[in-house]
């Protein structure tokens, strides 16, 4: 079984949070989705640099998203409102942290947040009206095809986990 297809049961889970369906239906209010971008910022910080780090990144480029994911907070909250950090996002920016320097398990996180950003994201950019540097890329196919010459399906396991993480820190929002 390839990468693909041993974590399609838990990227089907995250698309099915109460979170991602309120974005699939349009009905996340805005300050939720900024909140959210903030939360990813810190992730990104995570993944990012331990796979900056291993040397993962050197070839992959404009991978770096987590500025604009910044960014783009910054321009969401114009300074009317502060999103603090979530305590799932701390834990997990955590646990990325932890597993360095493991490039093979570090890839997986950056495979499941990243390549999410190139495919799912770029339906989300129309959905969601928001400000979306995160999701613009120069060369979105080239970063692809070098995402995928890093990947191994013996990552299946911990891109699992790198989903049941995306999963609680969508959890972890209250749409009631």
């Amino acid at each position: 079984m390839n990468l693909k297809e041993a974590t399609l049961e838990k990227h089907q889970q995250a698309e099915q949070t109460p979170f991602m369906q309120a974005v699939f239906a349009k009905k996340l209010p805005a300050i939720l989705w900024a909140d959210f971008t903030h939360q990813k910022s810190l992730i990104y910080n995570g993944i990012e640099g331990v796979a900056g780090a291993c040397g993962l990144t050197q070839d992959l480029p404009d991978i770096q998203r987590a500025h604009y994911l910044y960014l783009d907070y910054k321009e969401m909250s114009q300074g009317k409102f502060v999103c603090a950090y979530r305590q799932s996002a701390i834990d997990y920016y955590k646990y990325i942290l932890s597993i360095y320097p493991d490039p093979d398990r570090i890839m997986a996180h950056l495979y499941v947040w990243h390549m999410g950003d190139l495919y799912g994201g770029q339906m989300i950019k129309k959905i969601v009206d928001a400000p979306h540097r995160n999701l613009e890329f120069k060369n979105a196919d080239l970063l692809k095809n070098n995402i995928r010459t890093k990947l191994k399906d013996s990552m299946a396991d911990e891109a699992n986990i790198a989903f049941d993480w995306a999963i609680k820190v969508l959890n972890d929002y209250d749409l009631n």
